[in-house]
């Protein structure tokens, strides 16, 4: 939704500046690309642009801080596509709080699938959990960037799946020769 985009990008890559919070990978090039309106939904058609997108501009790495119930042949070609372009797809789990199906694209096997954690290391009660997690990683009030030059405190799956890009993007700038 508004400002969730802001939370996410500042969490992998904000510079420190000695203001604020500082980001996983502080130097990684961010590019914001737009499929969800100001209401916080999206046309399926919009973030397959937005991958294609990514694929055509050659993007190493996809933050999809957002998940849906429903698969989509579409939605799972794209994501092949973005795989076979060698780009590291980073999924969230969903906050259902459930066991078993994650969201999409979270349950293609493409992406890395990432629940959250909080600071006791224990799997936060909003996460939603299966056999096809990948990873766990903070996201239980995780402070970031917000709208007009502030900070706020949000949790949820999103707030993890930015940690593990942030980390992907430092494994790569290390090692550029890796795959997901």
């Amino acid at each position: 939704h508004n400002g969730h985009g802001t939370h996410v990008a500042g969490t992998i890559g904000a510079v420190n500046n000695q203001y604020g919070v500082v980001g996983v990978a502080p130097k990684v090039d961010l590019f914001a690309v737009k499929a969800f309106n100001k209401d916080g939904t999206a046309k399926l058609s919009d973030i397959i642009k937005g991958i294609d997108w990514c694929i055509e501009n050659r993007m190493q790495i996809i933050n999809m801080s957002f998940g849906f119930n429903d698969p989509s042949p579409t939605f799972k070609e794209a994501i092949i596509r973005a795989q076979q372009a060698g780009i590291v797809m980073v999924a969230a789990s969903g906050n259902q709080g459930t066991r078993g199906r994650l969201e999409y694209p979270a349950q293609f096997p493409e992406t890395i699938a990432v629940t959250s954690i909080n600071e006791k290391n224990k799997i936060s009660d909003f996460s939603t959990i299966g056999p096809n997690v990948d990873l766990a990683a903070p996201g239980e009030k995780i402070v970031s960037t917000w709208l007009n030059n502030s900070f706020r405190e949000l949790s949820g799956t999103s707030m993890a799946v930015a940690h593990v890009s942030g980390v992907a993007a430092l494994m790569l700038s290390k090692f550029p020769q890796l795959s997901s």
